[in-house]
C-alpha cells in the first residue's frame, strides 16, 4: 500500500545529502527503577522488541518511484524488523553526560537508511548515579516537533507506578480532528447539502478577493521592513549577516545540554511583558552574542533566528510537518541585555501578527512559496550557504507540565534535536519538562566548535537578564504593592489627607 506526502516533507527529503541529514531526534535519561539490577537496559531492549511497529509512521519506507505531481510516496509496511532499528549501547565507566552526549553525536552523524524505515532507537546503559538513556531519531519528513511531544506523552506516564507503556513506534495515532477555524472553515459536513454552483462561484470569488488583499497587506509589511528597518520591527528577508556559523556544512554532528529553571524564566517575561518564547531567544541571543565575542566573530548586523510557528494540523496522516517558519532578529548588536530583549520581543510579536493576517491557506501558502524562491534556486545551484535568510533555527516547545515516568523509570531530562538546514551550522531546540527547560545546542563542529560554552552560555545569559531587569521588577513590585494599599485604604495609624 502506498500513501502520498505533502510538498514540505518531499522538500526535505530532496534536500538531504550525506552532509545534510533531515532527521530530528532526542536524548532521554531516566532513573533505573528500585529494585532492578545491571541488566535492566538488557531486558527493556528484549521487552520493547515485542512491540510491533505496524503503525504509521514507523511502517512508513520510502517507496520507489514518484506520485502525482512528481512528489515521493511512503510504502506501507505490514511488518518490520525491529533488530535493525533498536540497538543497545553500553558507556565507558564510570559514564558521564561528556561520554554520553560523545556517543549521541558519533549516532546522530549522517543519514538514516533510506532501504528501511526512517528510524532508530538506541538503549544506553552505564550511566552514573544510576541511571539510563535513549537515543532516537526519526526522519523529519515524518514527524515533527509538535508531534513528537505527543508521542513522549502517549509513551510516558505520570505514575510511577503505571506499566505496559508502550514504545515509540507502539503508539497508533487517531486521525486529526475534524478541521476547524481557518484550516478548514468552508468545509461541509457529510450530511448537509451543498452548495448550488452560483453560491459555490460566489464564495470562490469572495475568498479570491480576501487572499488578494491578505497577500497586499503582508507583501506591503514586507517591503516596509526593507524601505524602514528597525531592531524592534519585521525583520526584512535575506539579510542576515555574514557569520562563522554558516558556511559549507559536513556529515559530522556535535550536540551540547543544558537546563533552564521554567520559574525563572517565567518571572522574567513577566516583569518584561514578553513570552517565555521571547525571553527563551533573548537568553540564547546573549549566549551567542558572548560566544562570538570572544572569538572576534560579531557581525555588526544583528543575527536571524528562524522561529518554528506551530500550525493547525490537517488531512488524515498520522506524520509531516505542520510548521511555518518565522524570521526574528535576535538584536546581538545590542549591549544591554534588557534593550536586547525588548527588541528580540517586538520583532517576535511583528512576525506573528504578519502570519495571523495571513488567514487563509492559499494565501500562507503563496506567501510562502515566492519569499522562498531565493534559497530554493540556491539549493538547486548547490550554493545554500551564500544566500543567508536566517543565521540559525531557534525552536520551543511545549512539553508536558509534569514528571513523567517510563514503567516506573523517572524521565529526568529530554533533550530534543532539530535538523540543521543547507548552509547553517547550529540549531537550538528547547523543550519544557514540569519545572524545567531542557536545551540542545546541535552543531556541525566544523563550522562552530565547542557547542558547550554556548550552553552554559544561555544558562548564563538567564542570570544577565535577571541582573538587567531587577530594577524594573523592583518598580513593579513597589507598584502593585502601593495600588493594593490604596485599594484597602489607608493604615490604622495612618491620617486621611484632606
Amino acid at each position: 500500500m502506498l500513501e502520498p506526502m505533502n510538498s514540505l516533507d518531499a522538500g526535505l527529503l530532496m534536500m538531504e545529502s550525506p552532509a545534510t541529514p533531515m532527521h530530528i531526534g532526542g536524548v532521554q535519561i531516566l532513573s533505573i527503577p528500585l529494585g532492578e539490577g545491571s541488566d535492566y537496559v538488557r531486558k527493556v531492549r528484549q521487552q520493547v522488541l515485542k512491540v510491533p511497529a505496524n503503525a504509521a509512521p514507523f511502517n512508513y519506507k520510502l517507496a520507489s518511484g514518484a506520485g502525482p505531481l512528481g512528489l515521493p510516496m511512503w510504502e506501507v509496511l505490514p511488518q518490520v524488523d525491529l533488530t535493525e532499528h533498536v540497538f543497545h549501547h553500553a558507556l565507558p565507566w564510570p559514564g558521564g553526560e561528556r561520554e554520553l552526549f560523545a556517543l549521541v553525536s558519533r549516532l546522530n552523524s549522517g543519514p538514516l537508511n533510506r532501504s528501511k524505515p526512517l528510524w532508530e532507537q538506541h538503549l544506553i546503559e552505564g550511566l552514573s548515579g544510576r541511571r539510563w538513556a535513549t537515543f532516537m531519531r526519526i526522519h523529519h519528513a515524518l514527524m515533527d516537533g509538535a508531534r513528537g511531544v505527543e508521542l513522549t506523552k502517549q509513551t510516558t506516564s505520570r505514575d510511577a507506578r503505571t506499566r505496559n507503556v508502550p514504545p515509540y513506534w507502539g503508539v497508533r495515532f487517531g486521525k486529526p480532528d475534524a478541521p476547524s477555524g481557518r484550516a478548514g472553515a468552508d468545509e461541509q459536513g457529510a450530511d448537509e447539502p451543498g452548495p448550488d454552483w452560483w453560491e459555490r462561484q460566489g464564495r470562490l470569488g469572495r475568498e479570491g478577493f480576501a487572499t488578494l488583499a491578505e497577500l497586499r497587506k503582508a507583501f506591503g509589511r514586507l517591503i516596509e521592513s526593507y524601505r524602514h528597518p528597525t531592531d524592534d520591527g519585521l525583520k526584512p528577508l535575506y539579510v542576515a549577516p555574514e557569520c562563522m556559523f554558516n558556511g559549507k556544512l559536513t556529515p559530522r554532528r556535535e550536540v551540547a545540554v543544558v537546563q533552564l529553571d521554567l520559574e525563572r524564566i517565567k518571572r522574567l517575561a513577566q516583569a518584561s511583558e514578553a513570552t517565555v518564547n521571547e525571553v527563551v531567544l533573548a537568553a540564547c541571543s546573549g549566549a551567542l552574542r558572548r560566544y562570538l565575542l570572544a572569538r572576534d566573530a560579531l557581525p555588526d548586523k544583528p543575527l536571524v533566528a528562524s522561529m518554528p510557528i506551530a500550525m493547525a494540523r490537517t488531512g488524515a496522516g498520522a506524520g509531516g510537518n505542520a510548521v511555518i517558519p518565522g524570521l526574528v532578529s535576535l538584536a546581538t548588536h545590542i549591549a544591554d541585555p534588557a534593550e536586547r530583549l525588548q527588541a528580540v520581543r517586538g520583532s517576535s510579536q511583528h512576525v506573528k501578527e504578519l502570519y495571523r493576517d495571513l488567514a487563509s491557506q492559499v494565501a500562507l501558502s503563496i506567501y510562502l512559496g515566492v519569499t522562498g524562491v531565493p534559497f530554493l534556486l540556491a539549493q538547486i545551484a548547490g550554493q545554500p550557504e551564500r544566500v543567508h535568510a536566517q543565521t540559525l533555527v531557534i525552536s520551543n516547545v511545549r512539553g508536558p507540565g509534569e514528571r513523567r515516568y517510563v514503567n516506573g523509570a523517572e524521565l529526568l531530562a529530554a533533550y530534543p534535536m532539530s535538523v540543521l538546514a543547507p548552509g547553517q551550522g547550529m540549531n537550538i531546540t528547547v523543550i519544557s519538562h514540569g519545572e524545567r527547560l531542557d536545551v540542545a545546542v546541535l552543531v556541525c563542529p566544523s563550522l562552530v566548535p565547542a557547542p558547550q560554552e554556548i550552553a552554559d552560555a544561555i544558562a548564563a545569559s538567564v542570570t544577565e537578564l535577571e541582573h538587567a531587569l531587577a530594577p524594573r521588577r523592583r518598580a513593579a513590585c513597589k507598584s502593585a504593592q502601593t495600588t493594593k494599599t490604596d485599594r484597602r485604604g489607608p493604615r490604622p495609624n495612618q491620617r486621611r489627607s484632606r
